[in-house]
């Protein structure tokens, strides 16, 4: 049975792994002719200065959210550009909070989506056994099917 997709979630972070990620949602958004959303968290409990556990203020927080909000922007556009697709067929967002949550308990069924895709990992192999990955929680906790995207390299291990 084929199963076909309206919204498809992305999730990424700056990765190899939500690199490949965004390929893969990219492949099932034309595939369903369906409808992308882009969404990047930025969560402020990881927000420091180069893991030293300094706190960033206000005016550093909004400059790190107007980096992302341009680059998702540029992104965006240069998708639809380099695909065809529509200019309403992509949305990027941008969230605060613990990307876990964000993604299953309030990205999700705000947006209706129905496919997220997400990247195997964006942690350290210690990041992950402390806190686990985003991957590992989103397909335990999502409404929705999960797809868990993997780079060649990751195939081949």
């Amino acid at each position: 049975m084929a199963l076909n997709y309206e919204r498809v979630l992305v999730a990424i972070d700056g990765s190899k792994g939500s690199d490949v990620a965004l390929e893969t949602a990219i492949d099932v958004t034309k595939r369903n002719e369906a409808h992308l959303d882009i969404l990047r968290v930025l969560d402020l409990n990881s927000l420091e200065y180069g893991g030293a556990g300094i706190a960033l203020d206000g005016e550093q927080i909004h400059r790190i959210e107007q980096e992302n909000e341009a680059y998702l922007l540029k992104l965006r556009e240069e998708l639809i550009e380099k695909h065809g697709f529509k200019t309403d067929q992509i949305n990027v967002h941008i969230r605060f909070g613990n990307p876990k949550i964000v993604i299953t308990e309030d990205f999700q069924p705000e947006y209706n989506i129905d496919m997220i895709i997400v990247g195997s990992t964006g942690k350290s192999f210690l990041h992950r056994i402390v806190t686990g990955s985003v991957a590992s929680h989103v397909t335990r906790a999502a409404k929705c099917d999960v797809l868990v995207a993997r780079s060649t390299e990751e195939n081949l291990k």
